[in-house]
């Protein structure tokens, strides 16, 4: 997979406007692995009122050979209102330059997903939307992108020395151009016509070099024929395939994802971004594959780029967006101002919230209120739970048989951040309005 089109060549499917390539607004060495630092320039819109939503681009190159130069596409999210990231992450052909830091897999991804926390944790600081992180890459960092948005919570794929591990690297929007899927199909999913550039299945190929298995008589090829083999070396090489393709970790939790590939497509088959999207669609996620007749890896005309644009700036600008580990609502919230009152929060396998009122009501009664809702929760979206008070309850030397559960209300909450929410309760004895904090808790992932 060679780099993309040079810049100017990109100009020719793209305005004259398009082409004018903007300065960084800062430049961060985002990580640094053993003395070296790895690189990551901030754009900030023209215009607008922060907090921006934030695009992080991951360049091509075969995940051998390129830079954070943005292609002259990207600068147009500026223009909507986003701001754009772009960095610089490990490469294959970089052995040794990080001392006895690895550059194979997986390097790359951990260095994307260092980024991506970087540029949360460090959000209130230049006028960014930790709710809203969106990625877009092509070739191999189509394929990157691909991973960063189905890894989400997949923590063998996380590294502390690329950033802090306790802020979440998911993203809420995916645009992956022609990136791999699954390694060891990259050379079967090649077809004649539109041909085969090179062999994936050779000890030299891209995807060879990326696991590691690269030196004479290894290969994909050797592997895919040992796939079901439990001798070494395989093994521990088969997981590291596995691991690198996006389509292993898909679930229903996967952000919306636009997928472009060109019919002529010579490096990647557009097999690979067929088998990304029916797996997508399989778990629920909202996935469009947009197939360009005719183009071969990359220079896409103009209107398939700006509707990778538009896909991006209109789910980042949304109303509402999907809290992308609704796990890190769980806990405790309270009003501050009010003594006595709050919400246990928890998150059930199968899309369940379970909301739990702990306090007084009713004249200072205390009143034990159980609610639950299902479907996954978005920011700025109105929740609602209906409750049902449960009476004669204890922790303990209670009769279950005296227990009372009868129906007592509503609570609509809706969360601006996953540590702020609002609520409002509806019940026997009127309404209340809280302002709701989350308690700092355990060590476990934010929500975002």
């Amino acid at each position: 997979m060679r780099a993309q089109v040079q810049i100017l060549m990109v100009c020719l499917f793209v305005s004259a406007s398009a082409c004018a390539r903007p300065v960084p607004s800062q430049s961060f060495a985002y990580v640094t692995h053993g003395t070296t630092p790895l690189m990551l320039d901030l754009y900030q819109p023209p215009t607008g009122s922060p907090p921006f939503p934030v695009v992080l681009w991951l360049h091509d190159g075969g995940w051998l050979t390129g830079d954070r130069v943005l292609p002259a596409m990207v600068p147009a999210l500026l223009d909507r209102g986003v701001a754009v990231a772009a960095i610089d992450y490990r490469l294959t052909s970089e052995g040794g330059r990080y001392g006895a830091v690895p550059v194979t897999f997986p390097a790359q991804i951990q260095d994307v997903k260092g980024a991506i926390r970087w540029l949360r944790g460090h959000a209130d600081g230049f006028g960014l939307d930790p709710r809203r992180i969106g990625v877009w890459g092509s070739s191999s960092g189509g394929h990157l992108a691909a991973l960063a948005g189905t890894s989400g919570g997949v923590a063998e794929l996380e590294d502390a020395a690329a950033g802090s591990t306790h802020v979440s690297s998911r993203v809420q929007a995916v645009v992956d151009y022609y990136g791999p899927t699954d390694l060891l199909q990259l050379a079967p999913d090649q077809t004649t016509p539109p041909g085969a550039a090179f062999d994936h299945d050779a000890p030299g190929g891209p995807a060879s070099l990326l696991i590691g298995y690269s030196r004479t008589g290894e290969g994909l090829g050797t592997l895919r024929r040992n796939a079901s083999s439990v001798l070494p070396p395989f093994p521990p090489f088969l997981a590291l395939a596995r691991a690198a393709n996006p389509i292993t970790h898909v679930d229903a939790l996967d952000p919306p994802t636009l997928i472009v590939h060109g019919t002529a497509d010579t490096q990647v088959a557009l097999r690979q971004s067929q088998r990304l999207h029916d797996a997508l669609a399989q778990a629920g996620v909202p996935v469009e594959l947009v197939t360009v007749a005719g183009a071969a890896h990359g220079g896409f005309p103009a209107s398939v780029n700006a509707q990778a644009v538009d896909f991006l700036a209109t789910r980042l600008t949304a109303a509402t967006m999907p809290i992308g580990n609704p796990t890190g609502l769980e806990g405790s919230w309270y009003e501050p101002s009010t003594s006595g009152q709050g919400f246990e929060l928890q998150w059930i396998e199968g899309d369940v919230l379970l909301m739990i009122f702990y306090g007084h009501r009713d004249a200072q009664t205390n009143i034990f209120l159980v609610g639950t809702r299902g479907g996954r929760p978005s920011y700025g979206e109105a929740l609602a739970f209906p409750l049902t008070a449960t009476r004669n309850a204890r922790f303990g030397g209670f009769d279950a048989a005296q227990v009372i559960r009868e129906s007592w209300g509503s609570a609509t909450i809706t969360f601006q951040t996953c540590d702020r929410a609002s609520v409002v309760i509806d019940g026997t004895d009127g309404r209340q309005a809280l302002n709701l904090v989350r308690l700092s808790g355990g060590p476990g992932l934010r929500c975002d």
